[in-house]
């Protein structure tokens, strides 16, 4: 039986009751038993299957609810994971960045202690070479006068 046909039952146990005889002086009606009885009947019948009804509905809406809840934490689950992995791999960034920056000035600072060697060895080696072609000319020029006196 359905939920509108034990409003159906409860109205008209209502109207038996409103439409049955008064007695005089006392505020009570005369009822006729066994029509109230039977409606009474009706709707103890009507009902379980109505409670049955509304807890299997409160059951379904019990797991709805649960079936949400495990959905909500496990979307906030991986919300979390992936947040920390993001987290992760932006710290990764950032320690690659300083890695690589710290790289290029080492770089730079070598490549400008080479270039600074390098001079250095140039100079000396310049330097070595003066010394060695002024001796040379030395030589030469005092070849050079000894040729002149013996003449």
């Amino acid at each position: 039986m359905s939920r509108r046909n034990i409003v159906i039952l409860l109205d008209r146990l209502q109207e038996v009751v409103e439409s049955a005889p008064k007695i005089p002086l006392s505020g009570r009606s005369l009822v006729d038993e066994d029509e109230i009885l039977d409606l009474v009947a009706k709707i103890r019948t009507a009902l379980p299957e109505e409670m049955r009804r509304a807890d299997a509905l409160s059951s379904e809406r019990d797991r709805i609810l649960e079936d949400g809840q495990r959905r909500a934490e496990r979307i906030i689950a991986q919300a979390e994971e992936q947040a920390a992995r993001l987290l992760r791999e932006s710290e990764i960034i950032q320690l690659a960045q300083r890695e690589a920056e710290r790289i290029v000035t080492e770089a730079r600072e070598q490549a400008y202690q080479l270039g600074s060697d390098a001079r250095a060895y140039a100079k000396q080696l310049l330097e070595m070479l003066q010394k060695s072609l002024s001796e040379n000319l030395t030589v030469v020029e005092s070849g050079l006068e000894n040729l002149d006196e013996m003449e």
